[in-house]
């Protein structure tokens, strides 16, 4: 039987969107939720005579503490019935902009249902006439983390941070997450990594939104060789910083630390985080190389806890690794490159039946591929046996493996090929040319540059260069935006020096974990490019390090809301960058680096102007951070397949 999990959100009440939150599934705060009135469902109440609503009161607030009992707000509807104010409160519908937060009926009455806070717009409609009221709910906890009963939280700790001195000495210090991160209000396991401070036994932990206010009381959880405190929320408290806050503005993080007397306190500086008003959705596989090797998958609306294997040796011979892959949009297909360097056999597989579309390998190689937007064909490269030669781009049929057509470049040497996945534009394919006369595989080419092609009536342009080759850099792994347009590539910096032409780059430069690899953003329309300053900087725990191996940048394939006037789109990318107080894992081999990998995370605002668009990133908590993770390949959906 095959399962398949879609963009698709319910109604439910809180309790369910806390359990399921708990559990890492999805909520949906910026869908409406509809109560119908007495002139029938769906926002097509009818009223003989209408012509104009109003609702009151317009703008309310309720406020609601953890234990409490609920609360509630009557609203009533006016309207102008035959040139006269009728109450029509039962006869209209309703619509609420967010879930989770209260609870609506259709007398009007909107009732608080759980441990959140939040702006919630209340709509009244009839005849296609609207009339909408603001109601804030204020949500307060103060309490021990229900996941630390029993671990030496007294029960009165409140009482010892009661002064509002701080004594700097004891003073903890934030370490994770880094300061202006984002995150999907539905991704769970978020961990916060401080130091305790001199002495301190006993924390407050705050999270202080516009709209609610977590105060909990923890100790100090160290894991084996931790230096420091890794304090992981109680799912019930994560969902209601999560809930009360999506699209709603900054969360201020704060800690404070003391003894077991109260003797005095330190209080950390201030670290802040927000959270967007739309969930991530889909499915995420990437490829572990480390310990074991295999494609993992993750799906966010799940309810596992931690990346599952997906593909390994096994669905090859028997001895073949999997590795470089991409998936179809749709995530029905997925492609993947086998035994590596100057191998490339490929590997089509059926995620829905859970087979081979086609006997492992195919008969063409190829190292690096990419769907096209309906999942019919993808594009490839292969370089490996030539190595010095140029290399064109291949179209394979998507279902049978064949090459369909080969895209003449004129002489260039493709990598590396990005097929752009939206319907409305032009249809783009981007990719790395790379030097055709240095004697370089595909996994490590030298002196890149970023190209791209378009089709127009069946036919492909001619490449056009989007960023130069420049001898002393790499250019590398480009990755076109959801939008068509926005593009994000890799650039590194040949710190051995700069290669003369023709020859390849060293290990610094390489394109294969290299240190200096900065995400850089631009479009097709040749914007000047930037470096994704936010995303690329170090954390805390870094210790203003910047050679951080940001590399494999990947597109989720959503734009979704950050808030009330914003759009989003996520961005994943592998890095040696420290986890916080986690240091990362052991790589696969110390040809290239000393450091592994993890997959980060981080917002982008879909705008090229103003600056710097991206946010702060922050560690998948799903991956298994003993392992070397990268290349986190997106679909829209997650499918289970067969059992």
């Amino acid at each position: 039987m095959t399962k398949i999990l879609s963009r698709s959100f319910g109604v439910s009440p809180f309790v369910a969107a806390v359990a399921c939150l708990a559990l890492g599934c999805a909520f949906k705060p910026s869908n409406l939720q509809e109560t119908t009135g007495s002139g029938g469902g769906n926002g097509q109440q009818r009223i003989d005579g209408l012509t104009s609503l109003s609702i009151s009161p317009t703008s309310a607030s309720l406020s609601v503490t953890a234990g409490g009992s609920p609360k509630t707000q009557q609203y009533t509807v006016t309207g102008t019935v035959n040139g006269h104010a009728q109450n029509v409160t039962n006869q209209v519908g309703y619509s609420l902009n967010r879930q989770g937060v209260v609870s609506f009926s259709s007398s009007g009455l909107a009732t608080t249902v759980g441990s959140s806070g939040g702006v919630v717009v209340i709509t009244a409609t009839a005849n296609g006439i609207t009339a909408s009221a603001t109601l804030t709910v204020n949500y307060t906890f103060t309490g021990t983390d229900p996941g630390m009963a029993g671990q030496g939280v007294p029960s009165n700790a409140a009482t010892f941070f009661t002064t509002s001195k701080n004594d700097m000495s004891r003073a903890p210090q934030l370490i994770y997450p880094n300061d202006g991160v984002l995150f999907p209000p539905n991704v769970t396991g978020i961990e916060i990594h401080f130091m305790p401070g001199n002495n301190n036994t006993l924390f407050e932990v705050t999270f202080q939104g516009t709209d609610s206010t977590i105060n909990t009381f923890i100790t100090c959880t160290a894991p084996q060789g931790i230096n420091g405190c890794i304090y992981l929320p109680d799912p019930s408290l994560w969902s209601a910083v999560a809930i009360s806050n999506a699209g709603q503005g900054q969360v201020t993080l704060t800690v404070r630390g003391t003894d077991a007397t109260g003797s005095s306190v330190g209080n950390s500086g201030s670290f802040h985080m927000s959270f967007a008003a739309d969930p991530i959705e889909g499915a995420l596989y990437y490829w572990t190389t480390s310990g074991k090797t295999a494609i993992m998958r993750w799906d966010f609306a799940g309810s596992t806890t931690t990346a599952t294997p997906y593909l390994t040796p096994t669905n090859t011979d028997g001895t073949t690794c999997v590795g470089c892959h991409a998936l179809e949009p749709n995530g029905t297909k997925l492609v993947a490159s086998a035994g590596g360097q100057n191998d490339g056999h490929l590997l089509l597989w059926d995620i829905a039946t859970n087979t081979a579309l086609s006997p492992y390998p195919l008969a063409q190689q190829s190292q690096f591929e990419s769907w096209n937007s309906d999942g019919s064909q993808f594009v490839g490269v292969y370089g490996d046996t030539t190595h010095v030669a140029p290399s064109n781009l291949m179209i394979f049929d998507g279902t049978s493996g064949m090459v369909l057509s080969t895209i003449d470049l004129g002489g260039l040497r493709a990598d590396h090929p990005d097929w752009s996945k939206n319907t409305s534009g032009a249809n783009t394919i981007a990719f790395t040319s790379v030097d055709p006369v240095a004697n370089t595989t595909d996994q490590r080419p030298a002196t890149g540059g970023i190209d791209f092609i378009q089709e127009s009536g069946g036919t492909w342009s001619a490449p056009q260069v989007l960023v130069p080759s420049q001898l002393g850099k790499n250019r590398y792994y480009p990755a076109i935006a959801p939008d068509g347009n926005l593009l994000v590539y890799d650039e590194s910096t040949c710190t051995n020096g700069t290669p003369t032409a023709g020859q390849p780059a060293d290990k610094s430069c390489d394109a294969d974990t290299d240190a200096t690899a900065t995400i850089m953003f631009t479009s097709l329309q040749k914007t000047a490019p930037i470096p994704l300053a936010n995303a690329n900087a170090p954390g805390v725990a870094d210790m203003g390090a910047t050679a951080l191996t940001n590399s494999f940048p990947k597109w989720a394939p959503f734009i979704e809301n950050l808030d009330e006037q914003g759009k989003l789109i996520w961005l994943t990318f592998s890095s040696t960058r420290q986890y916080g107080l986690r240091s990362p894992p052991a790589p696969a081999d110390t040809d290239e680096t000393t450091k592994g990998t993890l997959i980060w995370m981080v917002g982008v605002r879909p705008s090229i102007g103003g600056g710097d668009p991206s946010f702060t990133a922050f560690c998948l908590p799903f991956q298994d951070i003993t392992t070397s993770n990268h290349i986190a390949q997106w679909t829209k959906v997650f499918i289970q397949g067969p059992g």
